[in-house]
């Protein structure tokens, strides 16, 4: 993490009055530090203090990776031995003045495991909930994380543009995921994709969060296909819609309309405007037009080191837009038994209004 990096996370633990922080491997830890620590049975545990103090416990055999972390950190190795593993937690709390203190921690990263141990080596430190704090930290992107991103779309569409000429009638879901998957790392995704594509077709496709299957495809069937790549731990995601042979009926009217609804979403997006409200605007259209009931989950979600994280666009989001966030506007009709459409772009939040990262036609494709 470069150090401006550093002193901004400092600065907002200080505005939100957390003495110290703790983050696990994972996107957190990558974030913080640079380090890139999976997740496993052996933990790895950053500490860091509003004064910009920081430590790390790690496995001792992580030596040489941990020694490459972009902030200043002392280090806390521990052998195999489970059972010392708590007393080097206790010296690292310890270092930092840290004993009896509050740590907050993300409460949708940190695990038991982590908690344990740190309480285990420090039975009077008191772990809170950093929810806020973490939100604040990932919520706005600087330019070297959006030029990240911007190369994650390009790699995704880039992929799907060699993926498309191999659909057709008889082939399922899986095998164009599958290939999918092949032309993401041939275009130079990282191996971690942003997750696993969305390849529904026929009455697959009204389910938002369908997995690819064996239903072979047959002409008449609307095809979603949800995808994204990551480049320098970024992430993109997309989805298009298509028809196979030809676009059933009523679907070229949901999809004009769930066309319309993506254009007068992001048409609204600019510093100062609430999330709820960019949800508003694509639910209002889809509303007028009858499908409002079709339409089933929210209009957006941040994009990141994670496929979801803060801003969510939703009628419930009280987030006011600024410059640097960046998400996804992804509204959809579903309608059960036949099919769906969805159209998503990717998103940043501009000092002026917004710039979409995404580039590929919106409108349904006959493949």
């Amino acid at each position: 993490m470069a150090m401006n990096r550093l002193e901004r996370v400092c600065a907002l633990m200080r505005d939100h009055k957390i003495q110290a922080l703790a983050a696990n491997a994972g996107s957190d830890l990558k974030y913080l530090t640079g380090l890139d620590f999976h997740l496993s049975e052996r933990p790895a545990i950053l500490l860091l203090t509003a004064q910009g103090k920081a430590a790390f416990i790690f496995p001792e055999f992580e030596k040489d990776k941990a020694a490459q972390s972009q902030i200043p950190v002392k280090a806390f190795p521990y052998p195999e031995d489970a059972q010392l593993w708590p007393g080097v937690a206790g010296q690292a709390l310890e270092s930092l003045g840290l004993s009896k203190a509050a740590l907050a921690v993300s409460p949708t990263a940190m695990r038991y495991l982590e908690i344990h141990l740190l309480q285990s080596g420090t039975p009077e430190l008191q772990i809170i909930s950093g929810t806020e704090i973490f939100r604040d930290i990932f919520i706005q992107k600087d330019a070297e994380e959006i030029q990240a991103t911007r190369q994650a779309v390009e790699i995704a569409q880039q992929a799907l543009l060699q993926t498309l000429p191999h659909i057709q009638p008889g082939k399922t879901e899986q095998e164009i995921a599958n290939l999918l998957v092949i032309n993401l790392l041939k275009a130079g995704s990282e191996p971690e994709l942003a997750f696993s594509p969305i390849v529904a077709a026929g009455p697959n496709a009204a389910n938002p969060h369908a997995n690819p299957g064996s239903r072979e495809m047959q002409p008449g069937d609307m095809l979603i296909i949800d995808w994204g790549a990551r480049c320098s731990g970024y992430v993109s995601d997309i989805t298009r819609t298509f028809a196979i042979s030809h676009i059933p009926d009523g679907f070229t009217e949901i999809a004009q309309t769930v066309l319309k609804a993506n254009q007068t979403a992001r048409g609204l997006i600019k510093p100062g405007v609430h999330a709820c409200d960019v949800d508003s605007a694509a639910r209002d259209v889809i509303s007028a037009a009858g499908f409002g009931e079709n339409f089933l989950h929210r209009t957006g979600h941040g994009i990141g080191l994670n496929p979801h994280e803060d801003p969510f666009i939703s009628q419930t989001s009280n987030t006011v837009l600024d410059t640097g966030m960046l998400f996804t506007v992804e509204p959809g009709i579903y309608l059960t038994g036949k099919g769906g459409v969805r159209i998503e772009d990717n998103v940043a939040v501009t000092s002026s209004g917004v710039e979409t990262l995404t580039s590929l036609p919106r409108g349904i494709i006959v493949l």
